[in-house]
């Protein structure tokens, strides 16, 4: 061969940052064809948000992998979000909520049944995920090595992990590393803020929950940062969304609708609802929550305000998504935030 590096190269594309063993690199370099993978197995294991930058991988992988029957692996307890319509077949695992009633060998029988599979990637990390790689049958078995040792032994093939890139691209890694280029903006299948964004009449929408309390403003800083946006944004209504948990009420604020007509508060909606109202608007502002994320997934504008987690994780860089943060990691000021909210529009 005139080029001996091209054998190496094919569906392995990686010098650095990744790691495949010698018998997932003989595989990948020999048998290996997209065309040709007839099981998929994504597994996922997340709530709301992480489900919904789940999305993408899906559609990807089955770009990628045309012949492919996809299955997506989830846990009963986190079914919220699940993205069902992207996949072939759904495979759920019991989760805590289910221990008491699920002994040894039904867990067992559980991964049993997923059957043999061409490929599984792990997207979850977790104990669960980690059983049911390893007891399921793969030629190759992609994953996140959070712990060294996973690293050749649970896993053949495997992404590193960095907080400081968007975890939609580091999973969409496993799928580059095999040859797969997927576009720079992102296929969520789902409703486009391109498309939609209400331009005659629009609004910012608010939300200020999330699954972990220490994740959300206080309501007086909430309250702060909604009455400055008000008065120095006049011409744009502002929509404060409900939740479904007591925290994210939003009955501390109803004072503000009758102090200003352009200030409303939207009681919870459903999640297709809620998806087709996050791509209208012009603007998202939330914390760390699966919220944002749906924000990010309908391509709209987001403003994300970050104390308590990374931000970079969480933050594409290829459309308009902003970060308020101190680097002393306190909670940005009402200030900070509301001349966020202005530059983002």
């Amino acid at each position: 061969m005139k080029y001996p590096w091209l054998k190496s190269m094919k569906n392995l594309w990686f010098e650095r940052g990744a790691y495949a063993t010698k018998k997932a690199r003989e595989y990948l370099t020999s048998d290996f064809d997209p065309i040709n993978v007839q099981n998929v197995a994504i597994i996922r294991h997340a709530a709301l948000g992480d489900q919904v930058i789940l999305r993408p991988f899906l559609v990807e992988a089955r770009r990628f992998f045309p012949n492919a029957k996809i299955t997506l692996v989830g846990i009963s307890g986190y079914q919220y979000g699940l993205p069902k319509d992207l996949a072939d077949h759904v495979h759920i695992m019991p989760g805590k909520e289910l221990k008491e009633s699920n002994n040894f060998k039904s867990k067992f029988a559980n991964i049993k049944d997923l059957g043999e599979q061409d490929i599984i990637f792990d997207l979850a990390s977790t104990n669960r995920s980690y059983w049911m790689t390893f007891l399921t049958k793969a030629k190759i078995k992609a994953g996140f090595p959070y712990k060294s040792f996973l690293r050749g032994t649970l896993y053949n093939l495997c992404v590193y992990r960095s907080d400081f890139q968007a975890e939609v691209e580091t999973m969409l890694d496993m799928l580059r590393i095999l040859g797969h280029n997927p576009p720079i903006r992102l296929d969520f299948a789902y409703p486009d803020n391109k498309l939609l964004c209400e331009k005659e009449d629009p609004f910012i929408l608010y939300f200020n929950g999330a699954s972990q309390v220490r994740k959300v403003l206080s309501k007086e800083k909430m309250r702060e940062v909604l009455e400055q946006s008000i008065t120095q944004l006049p011409n744009i209504k502002h929509i404060y969304l409900e939740g479904k948990n007591d925290f994210e009420k939003g009955g501390y604020l109803e004072d503000l609708t009758k102090k200003s007509p352009i200030f409303t508060i939207q009681p919870c909606l459903s999640l297709g609802e809620l998806v087709t109202l996050v791509a209208k608007s012009s603007l998202l502002v939330a914390p760390d929550t699966g919220v944002r994320n749906i924000g990010i997934s309908t391509h709209t504008p987001t403003v994300g305000i970050f104390f308590s987690t990374v931000p970079f994780r969480y933050t594409p860089r290829y459309e308009d998504h902003h970060i308020i943060m101190r680097p002393d990691a306190q909670i940005p000021s009402t200030e900070d935030i509301v001349l966020g909210i202005r530059k983002a529009l």
